[in-house]
């Protein structure tokens, strides 16, 4: 098998996985609410996103080193490994000796104890989890997505609908989902035979560490950034319109999740052993296509953003469709920007990444902060867009001081003008518009029509 028709065959299989884990989840939208009530749906909302702002500080991101230096044939998975579990077990000795300062938080009340739960058998997991990629279980990570959705989906409806423990079982759910998925992937991947002690060197795990650490506020900024806007919109433009906002932000989310599976299997290309010349003709053939795809996607996405918005939301949030035009060009160059990072990760230049994300935060919030109380959240969107398209320049400027990936600027400007214009006539509805919309579509398509056939070749 060739390095695009495995990247190919990574990519379908953690498409099953991720698309099949959403879709069971989004099934269970009705039942949560039909079972708790709205103040205690809103609780276990707090109590889940306290949890997942916890999980990378716990575990000191180091789920990410085990990736990037168990792909790599020249470590020892074994110290990597044992290196990641010791490193989640301080980490969680260290958060219950700070959990007394977490007692203070009202909504925590008599529910701390599951809080910790969760963190731990989130992060157990996450190790237990990507090692197994590093091992070259791709099948087995995929199983690993949709195994665990289908526990939550069972111990929800056990502890939910028959047994009624409320929050409790809400939280408690997802804890059991993780901690027999762990076990699960532990014993099928035989990863017993990787735990050693005597495997763990002070160099290795100093590298790590080095590694995992500068992407901790990396992943927290990401996190502050995407519920920025909501609170700035709450707070300049009214909680009605920060409803609207969040119901046109679900629709470009299709892109990134697009883009995050395709992460997940670039993963393994992206760290194989290359001759410098070989990996840079390899990523810039890779990229043509990902930029292709994501840009002919977004144009898809801007042309149908009316008939989508009817679809998926009801008649009260169908102003929302005025906005996914400007975030759905926004999440391309986020696609883009996301890619170019991969240089940074395989360059072990962590910290390129978090400088980069925190000039972004900055960029937002300010953009936010000037653009909201002129154009409510239309600002918002613009300052997404401003910042995405920011980063994106800076990382494709920096990365080629450490691999040159070749350009196709004769499509790529074109394209971007013919979205800019796309989002132009799709605020101000010309006569015709759908049609002069459709024909920006089919012309990004056919400026990429090339790279696309040219993968398609290679896949077959």
């Amino acid at each position: 098998m060739n390095p695009y028709q495995r990247l190919i065959s990574n990519t379908v299989l953690f498409g099953l996985s991720t698309f099949g884990a959403r879709f069971l989840t989004f099934l269970l939208t009705p039942f949560y609410t039909r079972v708790l009530s709205s103040a205690e749906y809103g609780v276990t909302d707090l109590l889940i996103q306290t949890g997942n702002l916890l999980i990378p500080i716990a575990s000191v991101g180091i789920a990410n080193g085990v990736i990037r230096y168990g792909l790599e044939r020249t470590s020892d998975k074994s110290g990597v490994f044992t290196a990641g579990l010791l490193t989640t077990l301080a980490g969680f000795f260290l958060l219950l000796l700070a959990s007394p300062l977490l007692r203070g938080i009202t909504f925590l009340s008599g529910y701390l104890w599951l809080v910790l739960l969760y963190v731990l058998a989130a992060n157990l997991h996450s190790v237990c989890n990507q090692f197994a990629r590093t091992m070259g279980h791709v099948r087995l990570f995929a199983l690993d997505g949709i195994l665990r959705t289908v526990l939550t989906i069972v111990f929800n409806i056990l502890l939910l609908a028959v047994l009624s423990t409320g929050i409790t079982g809400y939280v408690l759910a997802n804890v059991l989902a993780d901690g027999i998925a762990t076990a699960f992937v532990f014993l099928r991947a035989r990863q017993w035979r990787y735990l050693r002690l005597s495997s763990v060197t002070r160099r290795d795990t100093v590298r790590m560490l080095r590694y995992s650490v500068p992407l901790i506020p990396s992943n927290l900024c990401g996190w502050i950034i995407n519920i920025s806007d909501r609170y700035l919109i709450a707070l300049l433009a009214g909680s009605a319109a920060t409803g609207i906002y969040a119901v046109a932000n679900k629709i470009p989310t299709v892109l990134l999740t697009i883009a995050n599976t395709f992460s997940s299997a670039w993963q393994f290309s992206a760290l194989a052993e290359q001759t410098r010349e070989e990996k840079e003709r390899f990523f810039s053939n890779v990229y043509s296509v990902y930029s292709a795809i994501a840009l002919v996607v977004a144009s898809g996405v801007i042309w149908t953003a009316q008939i989508s918005t009817r679809l998926l939301a009801a008649p009260d949030y169908f102003a929302a469709w005025r906005y996914v035009p400007i975030l759905a060009l926004a999440t391309t160059f986020a696609c883009l920007g996301s890619f170019l990072s991969s240089i940074y990760m395989v360059e072990q230049r962590s910290g390129a990444i978090l400088a980069t994300t925190l000039l972004r935060a900055a960029v937002n919030v300010g953009g936010n902060l000037f653009f909201i109380p002129i154009w409510g959240s239309m600002g918002a969107a613009i300052s997404t867009l401003v910042s995405y398209i920011l980063i994106f320049g800076v990382r494709a400027l920096h990365t080629r001081t450490m691999l040159r990936i070749r350009w196709d600027l004769a499509s790529f400007l074109p394209c971007c003008l013919l979205l800019g214009m796309q989002c132009a006539i799709v605020k101000y509805r010309p006569p015709m518009w759908p049609l002069w919309s459709g024909a920006c579509f089919l012309t990004v398509a056919a400026l990429h029509f090339r790279p696309l056939l040219r993968a398609a070749r290679r896949a077959i």
